[in-house]
């Protein structure tokens, strides 16, 4: 329970009574029924002549069901995106979205794990027990740092209807103490559903030498000089697809594709990021104003899109010196080229979905699992992503390596800043930099309207939305466990109606502390100061119907909608279980003093 005012008190049994009203999306289903594994429907007498068999439910798809891919990228902010407002080159995405559907208004949770638990089971984060990053088991439901098992993920659904499914790419949903090759197999992705899987467990890697894992088992790191992960999952990918077709070609696939790219490590072989020196040279407040005018011009945000101030603590890009700008132009231009790198691998695998004739009904979901990444903070990290001591001079004495296999880079604060455009914040906020994401969906046979959706779509919704349009329900039970409702709604409708209804009216944040809620046009966002009583958060509110870009703060004018919002994040945290509200652990608790006067913070501003 919120703790000390009278006024938090009537707010918590307000929500209290509305979660307790009806059954809670964060629990099983009411009223399951677990059928008995041994349950015969025939009949069974002493011989055949006075028996009546019942074969087994073959799970074998619907006719006609569409293969289904889902693309995620990683760290990728609004803007880094060709046809978001880039200046990458981004080709390959750009023609999935021209042909396709590109949704401006589609949200993440701010952080990988609970992103790709909800992506998964359609299911918000905290309802599946992942309200953080996959990590230790932190004593309540909602942060077990692995998914219960009362959340089937789409690969364990598709799979016992029909579908073989293949992932390739990060994991990050197993326990830190089972990221090894004597952990526990539970939370591996082949417990989790997938026929098979490549790729690595934990956050982040290194993209030329990554700790590799192959289906149940560890191998050993790649040792060729022309390696990259990015590459070498899509070859994978590729493997997995000819197996299949070789098999059963008549048969639907699930395919997860999660990139490293383009989280830290930023590594790109040299030739892609020489290619961007001289447009990132202009710096970071030139780049955000010129996607920001770009974005206009496309129609991605809405005419009249105001762009926010540069977020308080990240400096003006004329401010630095000759040698810090030569530095941060490097940082930017490694990471426009690994975005580049990831695109074309992108292309490889639609022209082998086109040239097998597979890519007509291949429903490809493509998007970003959080906004750009702050954490290298105002000076970046080159030798390694975090907390590396390398000064501003080393890194200038080194500028060549940036992004081969010497350095292990992260750019600077203010990139994510611009990597966001037109949003404040970044990567772990409530604000829209944190949450709003580039969303592109591909499906020949099944759109007939192409173009600009702006429905608010969660990241819950993509499950859902997978299944309605394969024709399954989602199961009441699985494997013996009951499941709890999915909170995701397919966003089917909009395929072919871009007027059609927001799937959704609310959906709450919450990441340490920090809290969001958004109804009706209307988004309210509160920051927590560690230490301190959740009474006391600076809560502020945005009309984000009329500000895409949430630039007007208007608590002052709309008290009573501000208070309107708060009691309802309280209501929407209990359904989905979001409580107790915990702030963040030892190294994150400093996260967000950017948006807090100096008395406020909890350290340094880094």
């Amino acid at each position: 329970m919120p703790s000390s005012s009278p006024l938090s008190r009537r707010q918590w049994l307000n929500s209290l009574s509305l979660g307790l009203a009806s059954a809670s999306a964060a629990r099983p289903q009411q009223g399951c029924a677990v059928t008995p594994a041994n349950t015969f429907a025939g009949v069974i007498g002493r011989t055949a002549a006075d028996s009546k068999p019942a074969p087994l439910d073959a799970g074998n798809a619907r006719s006609g069901s569409p293969n289904i891919l889902y693309i995620l990228l990683d760290d990728t902010g609004f803007s880094d995106l060709h046809c978001f407002g880039s200046e990458a080159a981004t080709p390959n995405i750009d023609a999935l979205a021209a042909a396709g559907l590109l949704y401006n208004n589609f949200h993440s949770k701010a952080i990988c794990s609970p992103t790709r638990a909800s992506l998964l089971t359609g299911r918000n984060s905290h309802a599946v027990g992942m309200k953080e990053l996959a990590g230790a088991d932190q004593g309540y439901p909602h942060s077990r740092g692995r998914v219960t098992p009362a959340a089937a993920t789409a690969a364990q659904i598709l799979g016992a209807h029909g579908y073989s499914t293949y992932g390739v790419g990060k994991w990050h949903l197993v326990p830190a103490a089972d990221m090894k090759a004597s952990g526990s197999r539970a939370h591996w992705p082949l417990q989790k559903g997938f026929d098979r899987w490549y790729g690595f467990l934990s956050g982040w890697t290194d993209q030329y030498k990554p700790d590799l894992f192959e289906d149940n088992h560890t191998i050993p790191r790649p040792n060729r000089p022309d390696y990259h992960f990015s590459v070498d999952i899509v070859d994978k990918s590729i493997g997995m697809m000819d197996q299949h077709l070789t098999a059963d070609p008549g048969k639907p696939f699930f395919l997860y594709v999660a990139f490293g790219a383009t989280h830290a490590p930023i590594q790109v072989p040299k030739t892609y990021t020489e290619k961007y020196v001289s447009t990132f040279q202009r710096g970071w407040d030139q780049i955000r104003q010129e996607r920001h005018q770009r974005q206009l011009a496309l129609g991605v945000i809405p005419p009249g899109t105001k762009l926010p101030p540069r977020n308080p603590g990240d400096p003006a890009w004329a401010d630095l010196s000759a040698e810090e700008q030569a530095v941060h132009t490097r940082f930017m231009a490694a990471y426009a080229g690994f975005l580049e790198h990831t695109d074309e691998q992108i292309g490889r695998l639609v022209a082998y979905l086109k040239e097998h004739k597979l890519f007509d009904n291949t429903a490809i979901f493509l998007m970003s699992d959080n906004g750009g990444a702050p954490e290298a903070g105002v000076k970046g990290g080159f030798a390694r992503p975090y907390g590396d001591p390398t000064t501003i001079h080393q890194m200038h004495e080194r500028l060549d390596e940036m992004g081969t296999p010497t350095t292990q880079p992260l750019y600077a604060r203010p990139w994510a800043y611009a990597s966001n455009t037109p949003f404040p914040f970044y990567k772990l906020w409530p604000y829209a930099g944190g949450v709003q994401t580039p969303f592109v969906f591909s499906w020949p046979s099944g759109i007939r309207q192409t173009g600009l959706r702006q429905q608010f779509v969660d990241v819950i919704d993509i499950t859902p939305t997978a299944l309605d349009i394969a024709g399954i329900e989602a199961p009441a039970v699985f494997h013996g466990v009951c499941q709890m409702p999915m909170q995701g709604k397919s966003i089917r409708p909009t395929f072919n109606d871009a007027k059609s209804p927001d799937p959704r009216d609310r959906q709450y944040y919450e990441l340490w502390g920090s809290r969001g809620i958004w109804h009706d046009g209307w988004k309210a966002v509160g920051i927590h100061t560690p230490g301190t009583s959740f009474d006391n958060d600076r809560w502020e509110l945005y009309h984000v119907a009329v500000d895409f870009s949430e630039s007007q703060k208007l608590a002052a004018q709309h008290p009573e909608k501000l208070e309107e919002l708060k009691r309802l994040w309280w209501a929407e945290a209990e359904k989905n279980g979001a409580l107790p509200l915990l702030e963040a652990p030892g190294g994150r608790r400093a996260t967000y003093d950017q948006a807090l006067p100096p008395s406020a913070r909890t350290a340094p501003r880094r």
